[in-house]
């Protein structure tokens, strides 16, 4: 009986112990979820029947110190001035706090490097195939390099670019499309100017980065700068552009990320 009590009270013990552990881990989620809940930041609310977009700055390299702010400030004057709710947060946790089935478009702004662990992968990757829409700024393109799935939806990688922010020529490859009927044909700015590895042949050109302007391009005569393309069952737009905090300000780039904003949202501004 002596032996019968003691392995009573050890198989309590150890119920115990088990119930602790779970309690714990169930507190470790339950704050995770929190903390990735509290890293996102509401820019602009109108109403839950209004859409939502959602903008991603999370690095794991270079940290776009003056594009990062200038990108948020335009998208939020666009979410004023079309309606739509704007959220954001630095942290890549963030996706799986969001409410995804309720968001349009996910934004991805000057993001750098490795930034999406597997779950959070799994997550985005879902979000696009059930119908999302992404948005690609500048350095989108210098991001999760070991993930072809997300190279494939952009577009293209980050190759290299030419020191500094020189004066180069873009040409609109058609002045009729949608996109970009508000753009001259031939047309110049600054800004930082990238070599793409591209990744997928889908991809609809818009703009066209003349290297004869400029030194130190590596793509030749046909250097896509700017996309957009179906993919996966989503939708993507891109544009190398945005390196410079000038560029957000650029009339002609800010009607232009209007309208691949729109088209990432599947709507009509």
């Amino acid at each position: 009986m002596l032996t019968t009590g003691i392995t009573t009270k050890k198989v309590v013990s150890l119920s115990m112990m088990t119930n602790k552990i779970y309690f714990l881990l169930a507190l470790f989620v339950h704050m995770s979820i929190v903390n990735a809940q509290q890293s996102i930041d509401t820019l602009v609310y109108h109403s839950a029947q209004q859409k939502t977009v959602f903008i991603l700055t999370a690095t794991a390299g270079y940290y776009h110190k003056e594009a990062i702010p200038a990108g948020k400030q335009l998208l939020q004057k666009l979410a004023e001035k079309n309606t739509f709710n704007l959220m954001h947060s630095s942290q890549s946790k963030a996706l799986e706090a969001m409410d995804l089935s309720q968001t349009a478009a996910v934004v991805f702004l000057c993001t750098t490097l490795d930034i999406l662990d597997k779950k959070q992968e799994e997550v985005f990757q879902g979000f696009i195939r059930n119908g999302g829409g992404f948005v690609g700024i500048h350095a989108a393109a210098d991001t999760e390099y070991d993930w072809p799935w997300y190279g494939q939806l952009v577009g293209a990688y980050f190759e290299s670019h030419p020191p500094g922010t020189p004066l180069a020529r873009l040409t609109t490859i058609d002045p009729q499309n949608p996109f970009t009927n508000h753009l001259p044909q031939s047309w110049e700015i600054y800004d930082e100017w990238y070599n793409y590895n591209f990744q997928n042949p889908n991809i609809i050109s818009l703009l066209n980065l003349e290297e004869s302007s400029y030194a130190g391009g590596k793509n030749g005569p046909k250097h896509p700068i700017s996309w957009y393309h179906s993919f996966d069952g989503g939708r993507s737009f891109y544009t190398g552009l945005g390196h410079k905090a000038e560029v957000y300000e650029d009339p002609r780039f800010v009607q232009f990320l209007e309208k691949g904003l729109a088209y990432a949202m599947g709507v009509s501004f």
